[in-house]
């Protein structure tokens, strides 16, 4: 996560959260059009956006902390915008781990598969579901697993080579797990530059757990919202 020093003017955040910014070195390292993203080195996370966008985030941000894979929560406000304040997490992301891309492949697939056992009562649907309420040939997508729903290298933290938390759940929520399987092939394949990890990731995952033609149809659906 790339991070540039920026000032800042104290007075343009709520009154509450001037605290992470009057003493403070402050980085920039948004990554994302629709929401900026600061990093304050008091070791707290800052994401601003359209006011009312971020409380479902908030949500399930919580939710992730609870179960122990997610970064905490210090607070949600809802001001003239929404601000989303997080503490940093222990560790870098997956793309500092590239040297060896059959280990990285086994923390992905034990990270996955607790992700997708956590029961999902009272979760809310993930809005990756949303693109897939009609499909072709009577095929359902089920929403009976907690998914994060971006499942790549830049959301996965780690720290000396063992899973530490998942950042960035704006998209989690109850949805299928192929969702996940899809995007964290897809980034297997953007961050090594080769697709001969795909097999082997799914079978440390669990053959028996992925739907090939279910894994298909997610494919297709998603590179054409690409």
């Amino acid at each position: 996560m790339e991070k540039k020093r920026i000032q800042v003017k104290t007075e343009d955040f709520p009154e509450e959260l001037r605290y992470l910014f009057e003493k403070s070195k402050v980085y920039d390292s948004s990554s994302n059009p629709t929401a900026r993203v600061l990093y304050s080195d008091m070791g707290c996370y800052i994401k601003i956006a359209e006011r009312g966008t971020l409380q479902r985030e908030s949500t399930l941000a919580g939710i992730f902390e609870r179960k122990g894979i997610g970064a905490h929560v210090v607070t949600y406000i809802s001001d003239d915008k929404d601000y989303l304040v997080t503490e940093g997490v222990r560790g870098e992301d997956a793309t500092h781990y590239l040297e060896d891309p059959e280990r990285l492949c086994g923390v992905f697939a034990e990270a996955m598969k607790y992700l997708h056992s956590i029961p999902v009562m009272d979760i809310p649907v993930s809005p990756c579901m949303e693109q897939y309420a009609l499909l072709k040939e009577g095929k359902k997508l089920e929403k009976d697993t907690l998914i994060h729903g971006d499942f790549c290298f830049p959301n996965i933290m780690m720290d000396q080579w063992k899973f530490s938390k998942f950042i960035d759940v704006g998209l989690a929520g109850a949805g299928d797990r192929h969702i996940d399987i899809y995007w964290l092939l897809w980034s297997l394949q953007y961050n090594l530059k080769t697709d001969q990890y795909a097999d082997y990731f799914l079978d440390l995952y669990g053959r028996e757990d992925v739907d090939e033609e279910i894994l298909q149809i997610v494919t297709e659906v998603e590179k054409e919202a690409m």
